[in-house]
């Protein structure tokens, strides 16, 4: 009963694209207020925003969610790297006229989002890393045989590891309905991670190199740096490393959630990210 109210308190979503200087981009838009565009992390798409997160930060920001190149509708020219994907994003904000935009960066679109401060931070008024690294060595070595080794692993044993490393709980078939649950509602949305989308991004995160320590101390902009106390894929140590070295950055812990744990305090963090961000007077 709860589920079908949450549903039904939300009407669908409508995915539109854009024409970009180098290509097109696929996103969905709702809410108002100061621009907050959020990009999702490896293999995702637009289903795995939780809905409960959507509606609440919508009260405070105008949201735009986009999909990576290769998603639904997102094409690009530019470079199979993460610099080229920080790109496709800035080719969108340019593409949309939006002005000054935060940027929400998941796990790999946290790495982009890293990307987009060093190249582009002067439009924009800031950022929330949310469950990433800043160095792919400090990736969960068993995260990455499991991806790497995926093709090798009959799928429903893949998706249970996947989920159980994601949520730090191994009930994959509740985790499941958690995701399907809370998924935000979307008109006309027909996703498949195809080859094409994962070739991308394995390249891109193979290539990946860190942004260099000057650089981040060049960032001045109010990052707002979230991670749960039990995540499996990303080492602990990168809270430290981001607030010591980013100006400007504050830390928030969760007890739990794991990789995915927006779906766990998905309301509380939709409140903290607006309390940072008003309260920095943007």
């Amino acid at each position: 009963k709860s589920n079908l109210s949450g549903r039904l308190n939300m009407q669908n979503l409508s995915y539109e694209s854009v024409t970009t200087a180098r290509g097109r981009v696929g996103y969905v838009t709702t809410g108002s207020g100061y621009p907050l565009i959020l990009i999702v992390g490896y293999s995702g798409t637009l289903f795995h925003w939780n809905r409960s997160f959507i509606n609440k930060v919508a009260e405070s920001f105008k949201l735009y969610l986009i999909d990576n190149r290769y998603i639904g509708k997102s094409i690009s020219t530019n470079e199979n790297t993460i610099n080229g994907m920080a790109q496709d994003v800035i080719d969108f904000i340019e593409a949309m006229q939006i002005v000054k935009p935060i940027i929400f960066g998941w796990s790999m679109g946290g790495v982009i989002t890293q990307q987009l401060l060093v190249n582009y931070q002067y439009n924009l008024a800031g950022a929330v890393l949310f469950a990433t690294t800043y160095d792919q060595k400090l990736i969960s070595a068993d995260f990455v045989e499991l991806i790497a080794n995926q093709e090798h692993i009959p799928p429903h044993e893949f998706k249970r590891q996947l989920y159980a490393t994601f949520f730090s709980e191994d009930d994959s078939d509740k985790i499941k309905l958690t995701i399907k649950d809370g998924a935000i509602l979307i008109d006309d949305y027909n996703y498949r991670y195809n080859f094409e989308a994962k070739e991308l991004q394995d390249t891109a995160v193979e290539s990946w190199v860190r942004i260099e320590l000057s650089q981040l101390n060049q960032i001045l902009l109010p990052v707002l740096v979230m991670r749960a106390k039990n995540d499996l894929v990303v080492d602990s140590s990168v809270i430290e490393y981001f607030t010591h070295n980013l100006p400007n950055a504050k830390a928030i812990i969760y007890p739990s959630g794991g990789h995915f744990f927006l779906h766990k305090s998905p309301l509380q963090i939709a409140s903290d990210i607006a309390n940072f961000f008003i309260n920095q007077s943007i």
